[in-house]
């Protein structure tokens, strides 16, 4: 019996050291896939701005389909959620409600015009990138 209560004791033990490393592991590999989705949407928008021609917002042109996917909270991944705001020109995400990490589009003018673009559900979402010629070239980002 004695055994039996000093294993049960030594298991929650370790598991107690051990989950520190996992969240910080969880945190961290999001993190960089995250940064990942940040850096392809900057390429996306500065790739679309050098080599494309903008159009009036109500013509079709050129635009870019961006695939982008949240991860569910699971072992391997912390919960996010990615935010696009264009008054700010900044892409930015949030693990398990910590301070949000910001990237600036610098030299660009990010427009959002339904309000900044926020996608919390975990799963696959589409983003719309398109150039266009209004009171000045810009980009503007919508969910597709």
């Amino acid at each position: 019996m004695i055994r039996a209560v000093l294993a049960v004791l030594l298991s929650v033990a370790l598991f107690a050291a051990v989950v520190p490393g996992i969240d910080e592991a969880r945190r961290s590999r999001t993190a960089t896939h995250l940064d990942g989705v940040t850096d392809r949407i900057e390429r996306t928008v500065h790739s679309l701005r050098a080599h494309e021609d903008p159009t009036r917002p109500s013509v079709s042109g050129a635009r870019r389909i961006v695939r982008v996917s949240l991860p569910a909270r699971s072992w391997s991944a912390a919960g996010a959620s990615l935010r696009i705001e264009g008054d700010e020109d900044r892409v930015g995400y949030r693990l398990d409600g910590r301070p949000p990490r910001w990237t600036t589009l610098r030299g660009i003018d990010l427009r959002t015009p339904a309000g900044p673009v926020v996608l919390e559900r975990p799963g696959r979402h589409r983003l719309v990138v398109s150039l266009v010629r209004d009171r000045g070239v810009g980009v503007v980002i919508a969910r597709g």
